[in-house]
């Protein structure tokens, strides 16, 4: 049996634009309504109005942690068009999460901006952070109670995705534009954190990779380094250091801080050196553990202890695995996964590392960006037609798991890895 400390928290996680519904003053939503992308997200889950009986479901199963982020977009709809209403109902999640005993983590910035923000110039002029924080400032003076702010989400994946390879808003494929935005992500966030400060502990959520080398030989060696410096440390080394590192070098900027670090670990990669400097020098490959979901990479639980001690030992910050789960259509394969990374996520915990909370992504299945509807996260199956939220098993076992702060002997038989 493996057992958690009685105030670690099992949690859920989700966000805004992929569980709301009708987000429409969003640069993703122009996107979908533009023909940009396969699918829209119209309704998506239709949280905005069944917010209520989705807070029961978790409190239900004994879930005491749940991440959501905020839309900007509905808060300042327009630029100077601030809606009461809109705040009013996150201030309403709030205080239910908390009826319920459960720890609510918020996060600010979950990929979208505000259409008009994006017309503005968006992350591209430095001036424009004045409107993020405006609105970070609306939202902490009526929003009480959250015990943790996550500033951005992910900053890595949202420049690549939105500025390298454009394949997400607003569009761009160009590594001079990308190091502009991601200096002014890294502005903005240490001005959120000024105003955040005192108000809860403040830090944002990283997507982090378990990056291999190909083989042991020079060239691959440090074409792996550069990968994981780049992408895992780029934005935590611009914000705690004040050097953000991308691919065409170290852009020096004003350091900030972070009261705890937000892993959000997925999977492993392979680098490999290639003789090609349209790929940077380097070719990327997902490793194939055997155990493949349907997002196209695999399952591989060690990793979380793995980057999980990369940034502890770099950091030495507060840590929460704010996101992790699998696509899959076999849930016996999600089940597996949840145990095996919780296994590894205690096994950090019994060297010192100072793991607050796990997070599943995603407490229902939801609108997975560029990928549409078909990829299922989720411990709930959604019904898109209908709406009806209906527990997977693996719903229960993190119940199980939730409410005794323990895996089982059963459980670790039937689906736990032996660790070395």
């Amino acid at each position: 049996m493996i057992e958690f400390p009685r105030d670690f928290t099992f949690g859920t996680a989700t966000a805004s634009h992929q569980i709301e519904g009708d987000n429409m003053y969003n640069d993703w939503w122009y996107w979908e309504t533009t023909g940009r992308l396969r699918v829209k997200s119209g309704k998506a889950c239709n949280h905005w109005e069944l917010y209520r009986e989705d807070i029961e479901l978790m409190s239900r199963l004994g879930y005491d942690g749940y991440r959501f982020s905020i839309e900007w977009s509905r808060i300042f709809p327009q630029e100077n068009l601030f809606d009461e209403r809109a705040l009013n109902r996150y201030v309403e999640i709030v205080e239910l999460l908390r009826k319920h005993g459960i720890t609510p983590v918020v996060t600010l910035h979950h990929f979208t901006s505000p259409k008009w923000f994006i017309d503005k110039g968006g992350w591209l002029r430095e001036e424009n952070i004045s409107y993020f924080r405006r609105y970070v400032e609306a939202v902490v003076d009526s929003v009480k109670g959250v015990n943790y702010w996550v500033v951005f989400n992910e900053p890595n994946v949202y420049i690549l995705q939105g500025y390298i390879m454009g394949a997400w808003p607003p569009g761009y494929k160009s590594l001079k534009i990308a190091d502009k935005a991601a200096v002014n992500i890294v502005k903005a966030y240490k001005e959120a954190y000024e105003v955040l400060k005192g108000r809860g502990k403040v830090g944002v959520a990283q997507n982090l990779i378990s990056f291999k080398p190909a083989s042991d030989g020079r060239r691959d060696l440090n074409a792996c380094e550069k990968a994981r410096e780049v992408y895992n440390h780029g934005f935590l080394k611009g914000v705690l250091q004040g050097e953000y590192v991308s691919l065409r070098g170290i852009k020096r900027i004003e350091e900030s801080d972070m009261d705890f670090i937000g892993v959000n670990y997925y999977s492993g990669f392979v680098v490999k050196h290639v003789f090609n400097p349209l790929k940077m020098f380097m070719d990327v490959r997902p490793l194939d553990t055997g155990l493949w979901t349907t997002m196209g990479y695999c399952i591989y639980p060690r990793g979380i202890y793995e980057v999980t001690r990369e940034v502890y030992d770099r950091y030495r910050r507060d840590i929460i695995i704010t996101e992790n789960g699998v696509a899959v259509k076999d849930d016996e394969l999600r089940i597996l996964s949840i145990v095996r990374h919780l296994q590894y996520v205690y096994k950090a915990l019994s060297e010192g590392i100072p793991i607050h909370g796990y997070y599943y992504w995603s407490f229902m299945d939801n609108y997975e960006w560029d990928k549409g509807f078909e990829q299922r996260f989720g411990l709930f199956e959604v019904d898109y037609s209908t709406f009806e939220r209906k527990p997977r098993r693996s719903a229960y076992v993190y119940s199980e798991i939730a409410r005794t702060k323990r895996i089982s002997d059963e459980l670790l038989e039937k689906y736990g890895e032996k660790q070395s």
